[in-house]
């Protein structure tokens, strides 16, 4: 009897431990619920819940050890949840067992935490590499308390601590079981002598939580955190979420403390960061939307009012913690995280803000990270001095200020090497001007340049420089392993080619005005140039983008009132440099519709040819009458006389019988294609109508060449009427 009875007492004690327990860590006072969960672990050690519960309370109280063994209990039994081996591995990478994380990391697979923290082993050599661009000495002003988040303040400095105010005013914070932060201020007496941190401007009036803080550049205007315990505050979850906060500051103190209007009950917003420029806010929020945990957010200030927030997006946040953003003049962003990469804890990550997003990101390394948390930078103009928050020393909850300096300027992503070359004779071309992913750089005299880009990207470059084409290039560092690379760019000179045209009068053989030239680029017919020439006749257009070896094609259409239209078709390989002359290749003159001109002359017929001794028309010779087809009905009221001629050659009776058959079946030909046949008469001539002296009958037989000869062979087309 007296067994049972002591057996109810000790259920009820440890029931009424676990309700204690719990209500403490559903309110987020994780130090007050850890002693109740640890007394009731003694009687149930293998309780899941109570085991996952405790490991959570260890892992935001910062205690390692305490999660390796609640989160080592659960996976060793089996009853592990997957986020357990991350909490576990987290744990193992703080403890300086990095090799035993890596397996728990490579387990995880929920998000992208498991993949970044296990690369962290094959990154070790990049966490050491710029140790001695890095200066980081533990502040004299620290407490025994945590202090952190330090930010100069005209000669001073100011900082958040849960230092006490006084020996009898000790209100604990449940979550940490310290005091609550408040801020305070010293100043440098001599020789990295402070002041005894003081109250900064008086008690700001807050109950509970108040900083970090930031200032705008003239220091008549503040950011800050607080968490005031009010119920028009409290969240839906019964609890009292972080806020921030504006407020004019004078010498009296602050006054106009207003709520930025991005703030929600229902979620936290903490860690205000200012841009130089005082027109970006960067903070901290577990609003809806993120990534999970808390995300680094910007909102913009526009007509004096702050903008909806933006998240930094995938690059920045992760399905962890990330916090302290930190804005530098210089447009670089510091902030922490424990979901990407790193040493363990949060680690300070380096990424540069362009065009409101975030670049690559970097772990910034030792010294300025430990395997323990490192948070909070913030650095003076010069972009070189300031300070840092870490519980390196000794770990958990106790935070610490550091001075931080940055000793010379670290070269984040992979050196590139760029170098301007000709591209037919390889000499160097210095001073190319070039743009990389938009970035305008210069090479020098040498025709070189050394700049850094980051890694995992493909970048566009584009060479324009003025008597040289333009080129279009890329690289990439997603597939490259080297830290240095070569990139040459080999540009080509522009050989300056132009076409060139003269159109005349076909009858006068005098440069032409008023006429219109249509040229297309074929195969496409694309429209490259319309132009009406000058009293010159002349017509020159530069070829852009043409070379050496190219081959182009254009259609070239001549029309002027009263002339007849001539269309022609320019075919060239392109040898050499300079002046492309049309006029070697192409007749260019047109003849105006007049009575006695000749249409072949007119529209650059070729001769139409016949088989030998017949008189069938050829396709050839039908494409060369479908162009008087065109002609003649392009100008109704046109009358044509159709004449074919031969040479001397052969009897002269033969000669004219043959030429007339001819020319009565190209006539017939263009009558068939729709022309009325009162419009066009063929005649033969035989060789009545030689051209030259050419003459085969009489006694002197003159020793013509064949070229003279073909030149009494012709077909002519002679305008007779005009109505």
């Amino acid at each position: 009897m007296l067994f049972t009875v002591c057996f109810s007492v000790a259920s009820l004690a440890q029931t009424a431990a676990l309700k204690k327990a719990n209500n403490y860590y559903s309110t987020k006072a994780y130090s007050q619920a850890i002693p109740y969960y640890e007394k009731v672990l003694k009687k149930d050690s293998s309780n899941k819940i109570i085991l996952s519960n405790l490991g959570d309370c260890y892992r935001l109280t910062n205690n390692s050890q305490g999660q390796l063994l609640c989160y080592g209990k659960l996976i060793k039994s089996g009853n592990e949840e997957p986020i357990h081996k991350l909490y576990y591995g987290q744990a193992l990478n703080q403890t300086g067992q990095k090799e035993s994380a890596k397996t728990y990391f490579d387990q995880y697979g929920a998000d992208s935490r498991g993949k970044n923290l296990a690369s962290l082993l094959d990154k070790m050599k990049s966490y050491t590499k710029n140790a001695d661009a890095y200066k980081v000495e533990i502040a004299s002003f620290n407490s025994d308390q945590n202090d952190f988040s330090a930010i100069k303040f005209q000669e001073g400095v100011v900082f958040a601590s849960s230092r006490n105010k006084t020996k009898w005013i000790n209100k604990k914070h449940g979550w940490t079981s310290d005091s609550y932060l408040k801020l305070y201020s010293t100043e440098n007496i001599g020789m990295g002598v402070y002041a005894k941190p003081i109250i900064f401007m008086g008690d700001l009036g807050s109950k509970y939580n108040d900083g970090p803080i930031c200032f705008t550049k003239d220091y008549n205007t503040v950011y800050f955190t607080r968490n005031n315990a009010s119920k028009v505050n409290i969240s839906s979850e019964n609890t009292y979420k972080l806020q921030i906060l504006e407020a004019g500051l004078n010498e009296n103190g602050f006054d106009h403390v207003t709520i930025l209007p991005f703030n929600n009950n229902d979620y936290n917003c903490a860690h205000p960061a200012l841009s130089a420029d005082g027109n970006y806010l960067f903070f901290a929020s577990d609003m809806t939307g993120g990534f999970g945990g808390m995300d680094i957010y910007y909102s913009k200030k526009e007509n004096g009012t702050w903008g909806t927030p933006v998240n930094l997006g995938p690059k920045v946040n992760t399905a962890g913690t990330e916090v302290f953003p930190f804005i530098a003049a210089n447009g670089l962003l510091y902030f922490s995280s424990n979901g990407l990469d790193g040493l363990g804890g949060l680690d300070v990550y380096e990424t540069r803000f362009k065009d409101e997003k975030a670049g690559r990101v970097y772990n910034m390394g030792e010294p300025v990270n430990s395997n323990k948390d490192d948070f909070s930078v913030w650095l003076a103009e010069d972009n070189k001095t300031g300070y840092i928050s870490s519980n390196r020393k000794n770990g958990g909850m106790d935070d610490d200020i550091y001075n931080f300096e940055i000793l010379r300027e670290v070269k984040r992503g992979k050196e590139i090497l760029m170098i301007t070359k000709d591209k037919d004779n390889g000499e160097i071309i210095p001073n190319t001007k070039f743009t990389l992913n938009g970035d305008t750089l210069v090479t020098n005299e040498k025709g070189e340049l050394t700049t850094v880009i980051e890694e995992d990207l493909n970048y566009k470059i584009v060479v324009d420089k003025t008597d040289y084409f333009k080129l279009e290039d890329s690289v990439s560092t997603k597939t490259s392993t080297e830290d240095t690379f070569t990139k040459e760019l080999r540009i080509e000179k522009d050989p300056k080619l132009s076409l060139l045209a003269f159109v005349t009068d076909a009858k006068t053989n005098m440069a032409l005005e008023g006429v219109k030239m249509t040229i297309l680029e074929l195969p496409s017919k694309a429209v490259f140039d319309t132009y009406t020439t000058a009293a010159t006749g002349d017509y020159r257009k530069p070829l852009k983008g043409k070379k050496i070896g190219d081959k182009i094609s254009y259609s070239i259409k001549l029309e002027k009132e009263g002339y007849l239209v001539k269309e022609a078709i320019f075919i060239y390989d392109i040898k050499t440099p300079g002046e492309i002359k049309i006029n070697e290749s192409l007749n260019l003159s047109i003849g105006k519709v007049a009575v006695g001109m000749d249409l072949a002359k007119m529209i650059d017929m070729k001769p139409i040819y016949f088989d030998l001794g017949k008189s069938t028309i050829r396709k050839d010779a039908a494409l060369e009458l479908d162009k008087v087809v065109k002609a003649m009905n392009e100008y109704p009221n046109m009358y044509v006389e159709l004449g074919a001629h031969t040479d001397c050659r052969g009897a002269a009776a033969a000669n004219a019988k043959l030429s007339g058959a001819r020319a009565k079946a190209s006539a017939a030909y263009i009558v068939k294609k729709g022309i009325k046949k009162d419009r066009i008469v063929g005649k033969g001539y035989g060789e009545a109508k030689l051209l030259n002296g050419c003459i085969c009958e009489g006694k002197i037989k003159p020793s013509c060449s064949e070229d003279e000869h073909s030149k009494n062979r012709r077909t002519e087309f002679i305008i007779t009427k005009l109505k």
